[in-house]
Order: C-alpha cells, then sequence, then structure tokens
C-alpha cells in the first residue's frame, strides 16, 4: 500500500526565507497538520491536491501587529485627522469604546477575511474591545491568531480594561491555534500597578505582552517626566523586557535601546506605511544589524489593506530611500530580508516548527500565483516582495487545512460579510462623526 497524505501540492516552487533556499519543481505531501515530506514526484496518495506549476510557496504571512476592530474606520479619515496626533487617543480608542458586539463581529469576519484573501495565515491583534469574539471568529476561520484585551486603567473611563481581564483570556485561550496574551495599550494609559502586574503575570504564565512603544514624541517625553527614562531604558531597568515582549513601532530610538533590545530578546514589529504617514523612518537596518528579531505588521486595515506584499514593497523603497541614498547604498533591506521579517520573524511569537517549508513543521502555506502578467517573467524568485500582492495568493494553508483555494475562501460566507458590512456602515459613519466631533 502506498503511503497517505492530507493534502499533496505537485511541482511547485518552494522559497524557505529563513535558510534562503529556492527548490524547483517539488511536491510537497502534508500530513497530521504538518509538513510530512518534500521532494520530486512524490508517491503517495493523497484526500486533495494543489496543482503548483507556475506557482511558489512560501511559508505562511505573520501579521504581527494589527488592529481588527478598526476596519470600519476605512476611508473615514483624511491623512491629515490621521496626521494629527495622538490619533490613537482622540479617534482610534474612542471609536473601539463605541463598537456594539454585533459590529465587532462583523468587523472581524471583515478582517479574517481579508487576511485569507491577501496570505496571512496568522496574525496578533495589538488589543480591542471584544477579544473573545474575535477568538471565536480567527477559530471559525482556520486562522492561528494571537487575541487580547486593549489593557488600559488610565484611560477613557468607558473603556478601562485590567491586566487580570487578560489573565481570564489567557487561561481561556491557552496553547491552540488561536491564544490569549497580555497587552499594554500605551505606558501612557497605564498606571504603574498595571504595568508591573501585565509583565508579572506574563512571566508566571509564559505568556506573551504586545504592545505599542516608542511611537510618537509624547511618549517619550511623557516617560521622561514620570520616570526620568525614556520607555525602553525604563522597561529594561524594571527587568520587564525580555523574549516575551512583542513591541509594535519602536520609532524613536537611541543606541542604547536598540542594544537593550537586542540583549533581552523583545520582538520589534514595524509597520512600514503608519511609520512614514505618522511617525518617521525607524532605525530597522541597525536593529537588524544588532541581531533584534524584527517582525512585520499592517497596523490594521483602517488605512492600508491588510496586504504585506505592499507593506514589505513600501519598506524596502522607504528605507532604502532613507538610509541608503546618502551613501549610494541599495542594499539596505534585501527583498529575503523582508520576506523572513514577513513570514519566519513573525511565526517565532507562535512557538516553534513554524515559519519553514522543511520536513516535520507545521504546514502553514501561502501559495502565490507568478503567471500573472505583472510576475512574469520572476526570474528570481527571491525577488517576489518586489512585484507580488496579496491578490497573487491562490491558496492558503494552516494547520494542514485549505483555507482559501483558487482564490474562494472555504472556511467563511465572503457574499454574507460583504453584505453585513455594506449594511452596517451608515451607522459606523454616524459613530466616527460623532466620535470625531467629541474628540
Amino acid at each position: 500500500m502506498r503511503e497517505e497524505a492530507d493534502i499533496l501540492i505537485r511541482k511547485i516552487i518552494v522559497l524557505d526565507p529563513a535558510d534562503s533556499k529556492v527548490l524547483h519543481d517539488v511536491d510537497i505531501a502534508i500530513r497530521g497538520g504538518k509538513i510530512a515530506k518534500i521532494g520530486s514526484e512524490i508517491k503517495m496518495d493523497a484526500a486533495e491536491e494543489i496543482e503548483g506549476e507556475g506557482k511558489i510557496a512560501i511559508p505562511g504571512l505573520v501579521d504581527a501587529h494589527t488592529h481588527v476592530f478598526q476596519i470600519f474606520l476605512r476611508g473615514a479619515l483624511s491623512l491629515r485627522e490621521l496626521q494629527t496626533h495622538p490619533v490613537w487617543l482622540r479617534v482610534l480608542i474612542p471609536f473601539e469604546a463605541e463598537l456594539t458586539r454585533e459590529e465587532a463581529r462583523i468587523s472581524a469576519e471583515l478582517a479574517c477575511i481579508n487576511m485569507i484573501k491577501k496570505g496571512i495565515t496568522a496574525f496578533a491583534d495589538a488589543g480591542g474591545p471584544y477579544p473573545e469574539i474575535l477568538a471565536k471568529v480567527a477559530t471559525e476561520a482556520g486562522l492561528r491568531g494571537l487575541v487580547t484585551h486593549s489593557t488600559m486603567d488610565a484611560g477613557p473611563e468607558n473603556y478601562r480594561r485590567t491586566a487580570r481581564m487578560n489573565r481570564e483570556l489567557v487561561l481561556k485561550y491557552g496553547k491552540g491555534r488561536v491564544r490569549g496574551c497580555y497587552s499594554i495599550r500605551q505606558i501612557m494609559t497605564s498606571t504603574d500597578i498595571q504595568i508591573d502586574e501585565t509583565f508579572r503575570y506574563s512571566r508566571e504564565d509564559d505568556a506573551l505582552v504586545h504592545m505599542h512603544l516608542s511611537e510618537e514624541v509624547s511618549e517619550i517625553q511623557h516617560s521622561l517626566s514620570r520616570w526620568g527614562l525614556r520607555p525602553i531604558e525604563f522597561l529594561h531597568n524594571k527587568g520587564y523586557l525580555n523574549s516575551k515582549v512583542v513591541a509594535a513601532h519602536c520609532a524613536f530610538l537611541t543606541s542604547l535601546e536598540i542594544q537593550q533590545l537586542s540583549q533581552t530578546g523583545a520582538t520589534v514589529v514595524h509597520c512600514p506605511t503608519i511609520s512614514m504617514l505618522y511617525m518617521n523612518f525607524p532605525r530597522i537596518p541597525e536593529l537588524v544589524a544588532a541581531g533584534v528579531n524584527v517582525a512585520l505588521g499592517s497596523d490594521g486595515g483602517s488605512y492600508r489593506p491588510l496586504d504585506l506584499f505592499l507593506e514589505m514593497n513600501v519598506m524596502i523603497s522607504g528605507l532604502t530611500g532613507y538610509y541608503g541614498t546618502p551613501y549610494h547604498d541599495f542594499n539596505i533591506i534585501a527583498p529575503l530580508t523582508a520576506l523572513r521579517m514577513a513570514t519566519y520573524n513573525g511565526a517565532k511569537m507562535f512557538g516553534d516548527g513554524l515559519g519553514r517549508i522543511k520536513e516535520d513543521h507545521v504546514a502553514d502555506i501561502t501559495i502565490v500565483d507568478i503567471r500573472r502578467p505583472h510576475l512574469m517573467p520572476l526570474h528570481d524568485p527571491t525577488l517576489l516582495p518586489l512585484y507580488a500582492t496579496g491578490e497573487d495568493v491562490t491558496d492558503l494553508i494552516v494547520d494542514g487545512r485549505i483555507l482559501m483555494r483558487n482564490r474562494k475562501v472555504l472556511t467563511l460566507d465572503e457574499e454574507k460579510i460583504i453584505q453585513e458590512s455594506r449594511e452596517a456602515q451608515p451607522q459606523i459613519l454616524d459613530k466616527i462623526k460623532s466620535v470625531s466631533k467629541h474628540h
């Protein structure tokens, strides 16, 4: 009897950014949620086959910093409004606080279907009003995810979330595909007690802390006034920084803070577009050179289309222009480095055996069709981030299960989600106008 596989992908190009390997015309056999075998002309019977000719398989894309409950803000804020600091305190947080449970469910479904269609297999939400709703939707969608409350005890009165609420979430969603984690929405809206509790629980429960960090000048000034130290210096001095910390943005860093991030093993998440629209050009090349684990994030779907291919492209262009042009150095961030950030580096948050296309590793795979006119000819597959968009993704596999096949999502009802989103649009727009007026 022949060996059996759950899924067999035939004659595909494999691109694994973690070891820079490119394999041409190979088969991938998936069994029990893992990659059982990679090789030429594998002789196995499979329940499902995917034709891989003219396609590239990469490890699943990981959106390491997103805001699922802000997706309904799409097209509601001008760039001028976005750039009026602090937009998160003026508009984003008040908007989230006003969402009903039904609006939150539609937001979660719309965000998840967006992610699947763009080739994202895993995400880390930065914190929202209804993480349990997101956990349910993400589980149904088949995605891998990290969910958390938007933790703050010194922010708006109607949006208080404690570390203990997150502890309940962490205990409820333990080690599955969708897990709870701790968070600090912003040090400016957290008391010292809340910050200390969060990191203590994180240590005790071996769970991540997802936070915004050093994202604007007012935060640095706040930290210096409050503790006499910059944000990362403060966290480092208190012993809070470690490999369980996922810090988004880190747009304003000193050389000492880069060193402290490197020494402690924290992950930094770079969100390229929002950095350039709202912050600055972060010191990403120096962070990478210092050995910091830098992952990639979209910062949610409110300003961008949740497309990590576009974010890679923006990052390569932006950082090369800013850091490379003065020195005539045009290899600041190589496309393969960008792809590693969008896959393997983000996957580290979810544990071992992820972020690779390798035997005995978890089968989270994004498949890209390179027979599109704008991808022909692609002589060097490692240059994929320069040309591809999320619309070129045809198939998506998470945990050995096909979530999308030939651009059709199999786990969520796309038509229904779009219809419900359209129906909710007028009341959402009224809510946004009301929030903007009062803040």
